[in-house]
């Protein structure tokens, strides 16, 4: 391995623990048979392995979930707020355009006022973002521990006219805690981005680019496919971004690997973004994987973009310390873009995954 790389491999971050929390409220999609048919729900159900989707009430945010995540995690692990000197919020949906959610929620966690404090605009590859923020804040010394709270409630932007994203997309938050450890503890990340496919995940209008029009941007519009959205809406171009998802992010889980120095046999746990089942079982199959070490999560709450892996890790090993010394996290979606991070777990509390 290069130099160059070398110098890209922390030893100083440990993932001390991780908590997650989702929507009490289950949309259950089978009884969504009536609206869209018993044969195209039995088939959705199918190939992305989800029966439920966690759904956030109006005027619950995803501040809320992870607020709830944060405080369970810091009493359960007997953290004082004020030892956290960093905060990274990752979310596409904050609670304001202006300002940070990371200022509201300093304030909500009870961190002191001398802590870093900023958001992430990131969506599905966002959590591993998220990691590598603080990572690098750890990594220089400026902070010694740092909470990364991840997530979103993006079906608040789902049309209920559009099939395709409102059987997929769940809502929920996340916390971990991210410290300097006292001995070496090796991880390295990889990025990949496309910019020119950002169009096939998004919602066109309300922010600069395409503001609120009355008449024009909240008209409801029916593509080939059955499914209604206005440009207010979140929007999947779901071919695109399963193309994307199974091309780059096999690259992608191969890059991060090399870069740490693993093969992919030795390594013990893929914590992979749970898009859905058909996903995360292409992976496992085109790169050999033995299917306990890539578990899938996604059942009983959906694709919840930054928040997924946490999900799937407090829904898994909830109530455990993990001795995962080798552990593959991969994300992708929104952006569209990849990330990946190299892992050591071994120690790392994961807490139940809470409801509220």
């Amino acid at each position: 391995m290069g130099g160059w790389l070398m110098d890209k491999i922390f030893t100083k971050p440990r993932v001390a623990a991780i908590s997650a929390c989702v929507s009490k409220n289950r949309m259950e999609l089978a009884d969504l048979a009536d609206l869209y048919g018993e044969a195209t729900v039995a088939k959705i159900m199918k190939v992305t392995g989800i029966e439920r989707v966690s759904i956030a009430p109006q005027g619950t945010t995803t501040a809320d979930y992870c607020a709830t995540a944060a405080n369970r995690l810091m009493h359960e692990q007997n953290i004082d707020p004020k030892t956290i000197d960093g905060l990274v919020f990752v979310t596409e949906t904050p609670d304001y355009i202006i300002p940070h959610t990371s200022a509201i929620l300093q304030d909500r966690l009870g961190l002191p006022n001398h802590a870093l404090a900023f958001d992430i605009n990131y969506g599905c590859a966002g959590y591993v973002y998220g990691i590598f923020q603080a990572s690098l804040l750890i990594e220089s010394g400026y902070c010694r521990r740092v909470l990364v709270c991840a997530g979103d409630t993006l079906s608040h932007y789902v049309n209920p006219a559009d099939k395709a994203v409102r059987m997929v997309l769940g809502d929920g938050g996340s916390a971990t805690l991210v410290e300097a450890d006292e001995k070496e503890r090796r991880s390295a990340f990889s990025f990949y981005t496309d910019g020119s496919r950002a169009e096939h995940l998004m919602i066109p209008a309300g922010a600069n680019r395409m503001p609120h029009n009355p008449g024009v941007t909240d008209v409801l519009h029916t593509d080939a496919d059955g499914n209604a959205r206005t440009d207010e809406d979140f929007y999947m171009n779901g071919l695109e971004v399963m193309g994307f998802a199974l091309n780059e992010t096999l690259a992608s889980i191969r890059e991060t690997a090399g870069r740490i120095g693993w093969e992919l046999p030795e390594i013990d746990l893929f914590a992979l973004h749970q898009a859905n089942a058909l996903i995360v079982q292409y992976i496992t199959k085109q790169l050999k994987l033995p299917k306990e070490r890539v578990p899938i999560g996604v059942g009983d709450t959906g694709n919840a973009s930054s928040a997924s892996i946490p999900i799937m890790l407090t829904s898994t090993f909830g109530g455990k310390t993990l001795e995962f010394t080798k552990v593959l996290a991969c994300g992708f979606g929104t952006g569209l873009s990849c990330a990946g991070a190299a892992l050591d777990l071994s120690g790392t509390q994961v807490l139940n995954l809470m409801e509220e």
